[in-house]
């Protein structure tokens, strides 16, 4: 019984299935059909493989088999309800099932310009953030070039150097600053002329997947370009660049900051604060006074938080800070609104700085502030 019960199972199955293998030997043959019969036919005539790939599809008149694509309207009601939020799989009339890809968030850019500055008559400064997987992953290179206002109207071109000064912090986008450096001078006759920057993604790798952004990054309309502000003395001695100031920062604590600074650092000194969100009514009415003196630019930056960087991007914020203003002044720093500069007694700032004249830069130990000098009322009202 179980051996007969067998064989009826096997004729139904082989039943259900013999138009389908009907139609296969059926195309198999025609097929062949069409070997034998292109061998006979002129070399002029040719036919492709879309062709062939067509044809084939018209003779393919009935659906896949059910288990080659399960419906997708077969689902538990639990699950409807999720698919119906989504784009879904789809069979085409051809058999063929195009599948659903559903993208969330946003692509990293290939590069962000923060400014573009002049090192001298023939260098340039360009800051900006770039993809960090790109950066990662890939080989991306810059080109610079000068298009002059008056003729000739020939571009000089050279190759952009890039420097990555936040390396090694986990973001979407890391800080890129790109060094233009021409042969010969560029604007010398101040006629006027622009900085164009060509980002590619890949420098000169897959050329199907290269691709190259043309950014004009510096104008210089004529007789704009002064060439003094490469000789003249500083404007000021000390020049502080303030990393980004975000959160809920205490007014009381930026007046003892600026108050501090200002009489430490003298009246030829200047500030530059970059506002990420930190600076609210209460903080802007602290430093209103100082503005109106001259001593402190305020600068809103708050649109760089659309670009996920490192600490608000501040690495990006005070390279931009150090190329914009640093023909203004002898020395600049960069630290935080939470830490003091401090001199040891009898000296000055001015004392340590003259015993450093040798050098270019240097750096400033750090050493834990006491809390006892902080006012106990205050503790609390803010987390900062």
């Amino acid at each position: 019984m179980a051996k007969e019960r067998e064989k009826k199972l096997f004729v139904g199955i082989l039943g259900n299935y013999a138009s389908e293998l009907k139609l296969l030997l059926t195309t198999l043959l025609l097929l062949c059909a069409v070997a034998t019969f292109l061998q006979f036919i002129p070399s002029r005539f040719t036919i492709s493989a879309s062709d062939l790939r067509f044809c084939i599809s018209r003779v393919q008149s009935s659906p896949p088999p059910p288990s080659l694509s399960p419906p997708l309207t077969t689902t538990s009601s639990s699950s409807v309800s999720h698919l119906s939020t989504v784009e879904q799989d789809k069979i085409l009339e051809n058999g063929i099932i195009k599948r659903a890809f559903n993208p969330y968030g946003s692509a990293a850019y290939n590069f962000i310009t923060m400014g573009a500055y002049r090192g001298g008559l023939n260098t340039f400064a360009i800051i900006g953030l770039a993809s960090k997987p790109l950066h990662l992953y890939s080989k991306p290179t810059y080109e610079c070039q000068w298009l002059s206002s008056s003729p000739p109207h020939t571009p000089i071109t050279t190759v952009g150097y890039k420097i990555l000064p936040d390396w090694g912090y986990g973001r979407v986008y890391t800080v890129v600053i790109v060094n233009c450096t021409f042969s010969t001078p560029v604007n010398a006759g101040n006629t006027g002329g622009k900085l164009v920057l060509r980002a590619s993604t890949s420098g000169g790798g897959d050329t199907n997947f290269n691709i190259t952004d043309t950014i004009d990054v510096l104008n210089e309309s004529p007789n704009s370009l002064d060439l003094s502000v490469f000789t003249s003395p500083p404007k000021y001695d000390y020049f502080y660049c303030g990393s980004s100031l975000y959160g809920n920062l205490n007014p009381q604590r930026v007046r003892e900051w600026i108050a501090y600074h200002v009489k430490f650092f003298g009246p030829k000194s200047h500030f530059v604060i970059h506002d990420a969100g930190g600076v609210h009514e209460q903080v802007l009415e602290v430093l209103k006074p100082w503005m109106e003196l001259g001593y402190v630019t305020l600068q809103n930056i708050r649109d760089q938080e659309r670009f996920d960087g490192y600490y608000h991007n501040q690495f990006m914020v005070v390279n931009d800070c150090l190329h914009r203003y640093k023909f203004m002044a002898k020395w600049m720093f960069f630290f935080d609104v939470d830490e003091y500069i401090y001199v040891p007694p009898k000296s000055t700032i001015k004392s340590v700085l003259d015993s450093l004249s040798e050098y270019s830069q240097f750096t400033i130990e750090q050493m834990p502030m006491s809390s006892k000098i902080c006012l106990s009322s205050d503790y609390g009202k803010t987390y900062r």
